[in-house]
This record gives structure tokens, sequence and C-alpha cells, in this order.
């Protein structure tokens, strides 16, 4: 029976019981005198009990209607208390915001001296930064937002581009000694390949004619950890593809080699992704807003 009772009557009877008229009532809830005396009325016959005695000049509660008045008067005001703290929270800076996004070099390099700016900008918003290796789900997971490279194909979410990631491929100087190097993207199916999450590996040729490649690797490890894919690199057990970023001081020392110089790797987009969502809490608009500034540095 409670799902058959609107909260609009429930809030005229009250508000008819509290000024003893249907007209006083009409004025404060801004509708017509008939609106108010049908919402009583259609209150009486789901409840199956008069609530008010009725003349021409006068309205008076029965013992039912001072019954139904003082709980009901009392629990309005809880849920306009309760409606008001909510929209207060809503655009208050305060609170928590969970953010995933891949982790590693990405994650403590590029996103993590931004957590940290957004943090000194607005100290009451409790951040929680998780570094989860496999891709979770914002809405059963309860994020917030996300970090995510590659493309998004989920149409319930917002995807914004803050960055392209420059891939190289690279091996050390010991297994290059000891297996040669590739000439061609298609020479690694022959090669030992240590790989992540992705095993087709796309190229672009490059000069003058574009052509564009995707070869099938495979080798001795698959590991979703771009430190430990660079570590097995530089151990000598193969080659690896993976984001300049990864592997830069690596290359600069000398550890690795950059291959296929007629080949450039596909980059990969990085992208923040949110809920689609009308009402968005505002530490969550401020996030995505300096995320979206501080990449675009």
């Amino acid at each position: 029976m409670l799902e058959s009772l609107p909260l609009a009557d429930i809030r005229a009877f009250v508000m008819t019981a509290d000024h003893g008229s249907f007209t006083r009532a009409a004025e404060q809830l801004g509708v017509s005198r008939s609106q108010v005396s049908k919402q009583v009325t259609a209150l009486e016959q789901a409840l199956g009990v008069s609530l008010m005695q009725r003349s021409t000049r006068s309205l008076r509660l029965t013992e039912s209607g001072h019954l139904l008045h003082a709980q009901c008067r009392s629990a309005l005001g809880d849920i306009t208390q309760i409606v008001t703290l909510v929209r207060e929270e809503r655009n208050a800076m305060r609170g928590r915001l969970r953010i995933n996004s891949v982790g590693g070099p990405i994650g403590e390099r590029l996103l993590a001296p931004a957590v940290h700016a957004f943090m000194q900008t607005w100290p009451q918003v409790q951040v929680e930064l998780d570094f989860s290796s496999h891709r979770v789900n914002l809405i059963r997971d309860d994020f917030d937002i996300a970090l995510r490279m590659g493309a998004l194909e989920d149409a319930d979410f917002i995807a914004r581009p803050l960055m392209t990631l420059p891939y190289v491929v690279v091996a050390s100087p010991d297994y290059l000694a000891r297996h040669g190097a590739p000439d061609t993207p298609g020479e690694l199916v022959d090669h030992r390949c240590l790989v992540g999450s992705v095993s087709r590996w796309s190229f672009t040729a490059r000069g003058a004619e574009t052509r564009e490649l995707q070869v099938d690797v495979g080798g001795q490890l698959e590991c979703r950890n771009g430190h430990v894919l660079v570590s097995g690199a530089i151990a000598g057990n193969g080659i690896i593809r993976v984001p300049r970023l990864y592997c830069e001081s690596a290359i600069a020392r000398g550890e690795l080699q950059e291959l296929l110089s007629d080949w450039q790797p596909a980059d990969v987009p990085l992208s923040l992704i949110y809920h689609r969502e009308r009402h968005r809490p505002l530490r969550t608009v401020r996030l995505i807003e300096h995320l979206l500034e501080w990449f675009a540095r």
C-alpha cells in the first residue's frame, strides 16, 4: 500500500492541517485549492479512513488525522533536511573521490603529480588512487573516473583524450648479439617477444609510402606490468613493445636499443573516462576539469 501513497498527497494533507485551510495550503504549495482538496481526498481513499471533517467554514482533524499529521509532519521535516544535505554535498568540495588508472610510469609519473596538485587546491577532498592491473567496472566497483589506454567501446561512458603515448620496439644488446635484429615487423614472428595485454602489434611504414602492418607475436613471457617487461628485455629475454615513457632511461643508458627504424609502432591514446550521468558531484566535475587542464599543458 505504501507504493500507492504519493508523497505529494501526504505533503498536501500536512500543509492543509498546518494551516487549517485548503486555500492557504494551496497558496503555500503554489497550486489550486481544488488540487489540494483532491489530493487529501485521494489520500483518505487510499488509507480507507477519514482524516478531516469538513464544513463550509472550517476543517477539523479526526483522530486518525491527528495521528497521521503528527508522524508525517516530522517525517517530511526529516526528508527535507536529508534532501538539503544531499544537495549541499553535491555542491560541496569535500568527500571521497575514487580513481582507477593504469599503473607503472603512467600512474606514477603522469597521474600522481596531477592528483597531488588537486589535493593541494582542495584539501577537504579525500582521494583513493587505485592502480589495479585488471580493467575495473566503474559502476560496479564504485569508481568516479578512470584513466584508460586504447579505444573505448562502451557507450555508457564518456571518454576525454588526455594524450597520445608513443611506442617503441626495443631489445637488449645481449639479445641482439645472440639472435640478431629484425629488419621488418614480419620477422618478429621468428623472435622471442615479451608481451603485455596486446599480442598483435601494429606498425606504419615511415617514409613516402604509407603501409600498415599487424603482426601476431609471442614468446616466453606474458605480463601486464610494464616494469617487468622492461626488466625482462634488459635481462636479454626478448623484444618488447612499450610506451617510450617506460624505457627511455634504459635506452639512454644503452641497456636497450630501438629496432625497426623504418617502421613506426602504433601510438596508443590515453583517455579519461567517467560515467555518462547528468548530476555529477562538484568534486568530480572539478577533478575532470583539473586533469584535462593538467594534461593539456
